[in-house]
């Protein structure tokens, strides 16, 4: 028997504890040989029993019942995945041109221009135009804010100038509706140098400053005597009179 020659291998004589051990193995071998013929035969057996198998449509039935879970089994994978996959990424933003990128710089230098262009005309607007309270408003406030009597005085008579300026923008172009704006500004002018005068005056003295502010509004008003009607000539003939006293060397 091949099985009982002992091992080249191991050089020698094999130990009886060695061929004890193959003799086991052997025997197991063919005890399990025996009882697998034995399984064998008796499925055989059974399936005799049973008609050849199971009938063609219980197998069908079996087969769609196998697709329809493993079907199932992967929709639901493929909707496990969705959820925890990554959210597709933006499109890119188109690059905007060079104009839309300078729009708001553009209306902001609008805005500006049209600030210090109302800013022009509110300056130079005359007594009837849409600005011009807005002029006054602002000379009220600088009045306002000045911080002493000289201060208030100086801004008075800057006021003043003002009026004689735009009296002799209305006498350019006389109307019955600008001779009593015209009436109206040199009102304002003689009540406004009045009130600079009279804060000069109760400080004591009348410095160069008021002297120089009485010639500059003679220089302005002497020439519109002609253009101006009876009424406001006398008027004018009057503020005149009063300044008169401010121009000499001291009062």
């Amino acid at each position: 028997m091949g099985w009982w020659r002992p091992s080249r291998r191991a050089g020698g004589r094999a130990s009886a504890h060695t061929r004890w051990d193959a003799v086991r193995r052997f025997l197991l071998r063919r005890r399990a040989s025996a009882r697998t013929r034995g399984v064998a035969a008796r499925v055989a057996g059974l399936r005799s029993l049973l008609g050849g198998g199971p009938r063609p449509e219980f197998r069908e039935k079996l087969r769609a019942e196998l697709m329809g879970a493993h079907a199932a089994e992967r929709a639901a994978g493929r909707h496990t995945a969705g959820k925890h996959a990554a959210p597709p990424a933006a499109p890119p933003r188109p690059r905007r041109s060079l104009l839309v990128r300078l729009r708001p710089l553009m209306v902001f230098c609008a805005l500006l221009a049209g600030m210090f262009g109302t800013g022009v005309r509110t300056y130079h607007a005359v007594p009837g135009e849409v600005l011009y309270p807005l002029k006054r408003m602002a000379e009220s406030t600088v009045l306002d804010l000045a911080h002493d009597e000289e201060e208030r005085a100086k801004r008075q008579m800057v006021a003043a100038r003002q009026r004689a300026a735009e009296t002799a923008s209305l006498v350019d172009r006389a109307t019955p509706e600008r001779r009593r704006l015209i009436g109206q500004t040199l009102d304002d002018m003689e009540t406004t140098t009045r009130a600079a005068l009279s804060r000069v005056t109760r400080q004591g003295r009348t410095d160069g400053g008021a002297r120089e502010f009485a010639r500059e509004q003679r220089n302005l008003v002497e020439p519109l005597l002609p253009k101006l009607d009876r009424e406001n000539r006398d008027k004018a003939n009057q503020y005149l009179s009063y300044i008169e006293s401010f121009t000499g060397s001291g009062r």
